[in-house]
């Protein structure tokens, strides 16, 4: 009976389809940690259109003379307000396990130049709809690819080898790497570290390939491993692992035990894989 439960839970996720991994703020504005970008709404009343030049109304504020001049003034407006928070957005997502984005700017004036400078560039993509007398506005900034945010921000890439481990295992290749934090309270966050129960890293900036971070994203988070887009991430045959714990000042890094760790990594593929940052956390709501 047990076993029929679990296949109609499992045959209810895939027919309804697995839904992004969303944080939002006090704004609506949204992080989807899954298809990796940041978006923000509003809404924006079209001025009015005046074009009797005897009407007291003329030439007023938040009025125009006419339906083109009234959409761009609302365009230009949305456009205002949505890039106020798309920025806000980005500052306050966590960096890592010690920084929010802002924070990281504050000690890296190098990536507060670049983030200054990608900000200014005017990286958003909008989607107008004109609603009878009412604009409705989407914008928003990818995370990974050449215009996205990870290619603007300085950070070590690949400085260190992934390590190995002496224990005596047989080597099997895996095509990445899932790590079970849905029982966690875990943050998210652009680079959460994974490290075992003795403290020695895994998976990091330090580890992986450059190229890989900003094409593919350093990390993807999802609440199962069954949604679109799972198997170009961590390919077909991926090691499943249960977290043990968060760690980290703003508990975005996670532990696992040092015997998986060393099962993972005793193939020399396995290794390459974790520097195409083929890993993928698994979270709750």
């Amino acid at each position: 009976m047990k076993r029929i439960y679990l296949l109609l839970i499992l045959l209810l996720s895939v027919s309804l389809g697995s839904k992004p991994i969303e944080d939002k703020d006090i704004y609506a504005s949204v992080v989807n940690w899954t298809d990796l970008f940041i978006s923000s709404s509003v809404k924006e009343t079209i001025p009015k259109i005046v074009f009797d030049e005897e009407d007291p109304e003329f030439s007023g504020k938040n009025t125009a003379t006419s339906q083109g001049k009234a959409h761009s003034m609302a365009r230009k407006k949305a456009r205002e307000k949505l890039r106020v928070r798309l920025s806000q957005r980005l500052e306050s997502i966590l960096f890592n396990a010690d920084y929010t984005v802002y924070e990281y700017t504050q000690v890296n004036q190098q990536a507060r130049l670049r983030l200054n400078s990608y900000i200014g560039s005017e990286k958003e993509e909008y989607d107008f709809q004109f609603v009878k007398n009412v604009l409705e506005a989407k914008a928003s900034l990818h995370i990974k690819g050449k215009e996205g945010i990870l290619a603007h921000l300085p950070v070590e890439y690949g400085i260190e080898s992934v390590p190995e481990f002496s224990e005596e295992v047989v080597p099997v290749e895996f095509s990445g790497l899932v790590v079970d934090a849905r029982h966690l309270n875990v943050k998210r966050a652009l680079f959460p570290k994974i490290q075992t129960d003795r403290g020695l890293d895994i998976y990091s900036p330090l580890y992986v390939k450059e190229a890989y971070a900003m094409e593919t994203g350093y990390i993807v988070y999802r609440e199962d491993q069954t949604g679109k887009g799972t198997e170009a991430k961590v390919g077909k045959n991926p090691y499943f692992v249960l977290a043990l714990g968060t760690a980290g000042k703003n508990q975005t890094d996670l532990v696992i035990p040092t015997d998986e760790a060393a099962k993972l990594l005793s193939h020399p593929e396995t290794r390459k894989n974790l520097t195409r940052c083929r890993v993928l956390i698994l979270v709750s709501r």
